[in-house]
């Protein structure tokens, strides 16, 4: 019941902003602003309050990021090998990138937090934003080093690396746990004014992500090619947590990290590979399709694996 009970919230809040899109017709643009709001302001401050109050030791986890990160890169290599091979096309860097980040990238930040936390208290938290970290930052500077390294190939790879590097470090949702981490160094305690505002602004973030996903999935985007969309969803929601049951029969984690590494990989397409897909102005049916059908699915797929898990 503690599953069904953590986890129905997250997708009825979900159901909640998809249905207010279509009677309300609201498009993109609406997207845009809700997720703004949560890019900028709710999540960087969930995320600067967790790592300026959080004990060291939670956050310090070398096992579990290589665990989670191990199913994460092996997924992105799958898929980027396969790429070509599904769509029986030959396929650019980019658009090879591109269709591995959307088989590889989970939604850690918007659905993974509540649902890890939810289920596992505080060392859930602590997992779902290392994971975040991960995601956001590693695997989204690696995908995009290879789409800036194809479509600049006469440019300067020095000046390549600073704009890879300068666009993670731009990104809120990973200048706020950087900041916090700043702060917790410094040894002052939180000012009770400074807490109680990011208790509100924080507590706004999982709310509003999750009716700004279901908003995202209420947008009509077309069909896309049924047997690429199958092999990035079949990626991300059976092969990125198998290789990650894998990585844990060789480094074993204690129980509460363990369920929050394969809950996590068993989490559907976050929307990074879309926002990717749309800066760079290539083809976005494939990640657009693929988060909505992910996000349908990882009702039935998080369920069992967290039942699985925590059984």
């Amino acid at each position: 019941m503690t599953v069904l009970a953590t986890i129905l919230p997250i997708f009825a809040l979900i159901l909640a902003g998809f249905v207010f899109a279509r009677a309300r017709g609201l498009g993109d643009e609406t997207v845009r602003i809700l997720n703004t709001y949560v890019v900028w302001l709710a999540l960087p401050a969930l995320l600067f309050d967790f790592v300026a109050e959080a004990d060291w030791a939670t956050l310090a986890q070398p096992r579990f990021t290589l665990v989670f990160a191990t199913g994460m890169l092996a997924t992105f290599g799958l898929s980027y090998w396969a790429s070509p091979r599904i769509a029986s096309a030959p396929r650019s860097m980019t658009r090879r990138a591109l269709d591995a980040l959307t088989a590889s990238y989970a939604n850690t930040a918007y659905m993974g937090i509540p649902i890890a936390h939810g289920l596992l208290g505080e060392q859930g938290l602590a997992a779902a934003v290392i994971a975040s970290l991960l995601t956001v930052c590693a695997l989204f500077a690696f995908a995009v080093m290879w789409v800036e390294v194809d479509l600049d190939r006469g440019g300067s790879r020095s000046a390549m690396v600073a704009r890879v590097g300068g666009s993670v470090l731009r990104n809120p949702i990973v200048a706020a746990p950087v900041a916090g981490a700043m702060w917790a160094l410094t040894g002052f305690a939180m000012p009770e004014a400074a807490t109680a505002f990011l208790t509100m602004l924080g507590g706004s973030a999982t709310p509003v992500a999750l009716v700004t996903i279901g908003v995202f999935l209420a947008q009509r985007r077309g069909r896309g090619a049924r047997t690429e969309l199958g092999f990035a969803v079949a990626c991300k929601l059976l092969v990125q947590p198998l290789v990650t049951l894998a990585a844990l029969a060789v480094l074993p984690l204690t129980r509460p990290y363990a369920a929050a590494a394969l809950i996590i990989a068993a989490l559907p397409t976050g929307t990074g590979p879309f926002m990717v897909a749309e800066l760079y102005r290539q083809e976005v049916m494939l990640t657009s399709r693929a988060i909505l059908v992910s996000t349908l699915l990882s009702l039935v797929t998080v369920s069992a694996v967290a039942w699985w898990a925590l059984g």
